[in-house]
């Protein structure tokens, strides 16, 4: 089995410029906000920890087993006993949205039940600190409703 070392980062630079009159002196014209950015690494030691990666561009509707995750490269993966840490999904569509939803008779909530929807060039990341539930028979599939291609990311540990 492939070892995995996955560095998230939640980043928001914004830089304001001031006019003369609301800041004098042209040297204090600007400020950097980026206070809240962090950067987080997932791996099999961390805490949380990263075990298992699933990678893959997908296109149209699809349904998700976590317990049955066929990867490009290596093996099926079973996440099973495993919690999903983190999420990258980027709709790559110009002009549909992509759903994710908990999915069917087993289904994994991620969302507390609700669906969560990526507009049209949009992306969604998230980082679940090892608050979701462990993969299990009951709570296993997710789906995604999409009418164009996607990519998507997500390590369990």
């Amino acid at each position: 089995m492939s070892a995995i070392n996955q560095t998230l980062v939640f980043k928001a630079t914004v830089v304001e410029t001031f006019t003369a009159a609301e800041a004098p002196s042209a040297s204090d014209r600007q400020i950097t906000h980026s206070n809240f950015d962090e950067t987080k690494t997932l791996n099999a030691t961390s805490t949380p920890p990263g075990a298992q990666v699933y990678t893959k561009e997908l296109t149209g509707n699809q349904s998700l087993d976590f317990t049955a995750l066929v990867k490009d490269l290596g093996d099926t993966i079973d996440c099973t006993g495993l919690k999903l840490q983190s999420i990258l999904l980027n709709n790559t569509s110009s002009s549909n949205t992509v759903t994710w939803a908990d999915g069917g008779a087993n289904p994994y909530s991620v969302n507390g039940g609700a669906s969560k929807v990526i507009q049209a060039g949009g992306k969604w990341q998230e980082f679940f600190n090892d608050k979701l539930d462990d993969v299990a028979a009951g709570a296993k599939a997710v789906d995604i409703t999409a009418t164009d291609s996607y990519q998507i990311v997500l390590v369990f540990g």
